[in-house]
């Protein structure tokens, strides 16, 4: 009896020691709140808010059509989530409220995602991330209400290391990414089905496979789609879910949506001058020395290069460069003229994410193509 009575005190002191740690567990460390149907509708309202403003700024008018698609989404919530839903955790709401909360949190964060990094796209992929989310948008609100409890809605399209894609290049490389969500799988049944078809609903001949899956999140790999024409490309989820009785039943499909963009395909056309120096007792003489187009630039990182003739000025003082970058949506942008003396090169960047270089010792204009700007195009 004296043995168990020290070993019960040791087994208390434990138990007190445990608690203290519990309690001295770091705030930063706790669980956030559960998502309520009131959280919903304030995350979709800043979304719309946050678009719109977008849309006036650059006189889109789809973006001015999708951010009129997420009020209406907002509105028709309100409606649905009547009486105490609203305060309610997402979780418990009645099956068919609760798909639509899903889905306008779904087109909520769609919508944050493309806010934040669509700042650094233009021409072409700009176009593709506005149609790829007014695409995503307009499915879900679109999406018939099912009776089924758990309907499975996918919130994001994003690459593997988890960044949001809304588009892709043509491409001979296969790509991996992954769809996220609510619902997606159930690990006492089947993976499931996905088909990708056009935005009109035909199977594509290109399919994607899976290779991980989990309720939330399903990584996939599509094989090489430089077949594919630029355009909106639809994955359709169809999961399984483990009911008693019933087994393994098929539950509403989810859809995403991915861009095709149109192939990059960029022109740099340019006109140097020189400044030649003057015979004694004249004034110097401004002579151009060409002017034409780069070959195409169709890749990232690549360089494209022009030899020019300079021998209409045989003691150079300086040399001016101009240059305009056309895409191939038929917007452009121009620099110039930078003049720099003639011993020196002419090194400058120019938009899209391009870089222009005059080396003079060997008379050759190049430019290069950097990285992608765009962070939602892959």
């Amino acid at each position: 009896m004296s043995k168990a009575r020290p070993i019960r005190a040791r087994a208390m002191r434990w138990w007190i020691a445990a608690a203290g740690c519990a309690l001295a567990t770091p705030t930063g460390a706790q669980l956030a709140p559960r998502v309520t149907g009131e959280t919903v509708i304030a995350q979709l309202d800043a979304a719309q808010h946050d678009l719109a403003a977008k849309a006036h700024a650059s006189s889109d008018p789809q973006l001015v059509a999708t951010s009129d698609q997420l009020a209406h989404m907002a509105s028709d919530l309100r409606a649905t989530l009547g009486g105490s839903d609203a305060t309610k955790p997402v979780d418990i709401i009645d099956g068919r409220a609760q798909a639509r909360a899903r889905r306008a949190q779904a087109a909520a964060q769609r919508t944050r995602a493309y806010l934040d990094i669509s700042g650094g796209c233009v021409g072409g992929d700009a176009r593709a991330l506005a149609d790829a989310l007014a695409a995503s948008v307009k499915r879900l609100a679109d999406a018939e209400d099912a009776s089924k409890d758990a309907q499975p809605v996918i919130d994001a399209v994003e690459t593997l290391d988890h960044k949001p894609l809304f588009a892709l290049h043509p491409g001979d490389k296969p790509l991996a990414f992954a769809l996220t969500g609510t619902n997606l799988s159930d690990a006492q049944c089947a993976d499931p089905e996905i088909t990708a078809t056009d935005g009109q609903g035909a199977p594509l001949a290109v399919q994607p496979v899976i290779t991980g899956v989990s309720a939330a999140r399903i990584e996939l790999k599509l094989p090489p789609s430089q077949m594919l024409e630029p355009g909106s490309y639809v994955l359709h989820v169809v999961p399984k879910r483990k009911t008693f009785l019933l087994g393994c039943v098929t539950q509403p499909e989810a859809v995403a949506v991915v861009q095709i963009a149109k192939p990059l395909r960029l022109s740099v056309d340019y006109s140097l001058t020189a400044m030649c120096a003057a015979d004694p007792g004249g004034a110097g003489k401004s002579v151009p020395l060409g002017a034409g187009t780069l070959p195409d630039i169709s890749a990232y990182g690549s360089t494209v290069s022009q030899q020019i003739d300079t021998t209409a000025c045989g003691d150079p003082l300086s040399y001016a460069v101009s240059a305009t970058v056309r895409r191939a949506d038929g917007s452009s942008a121009s620099i110039g003229p930078i003049v720099q003396s003639a011993n020196a090169s002419i090194t400058a960047g120019l938009p899209g994410g391009l870089s222009l270089n005059w080396n003079p010792s060997i008379h050759t204009m190049f430019v290069r193509s950097g990285a992608n700007t765009c962070k939602g195009v892959h």
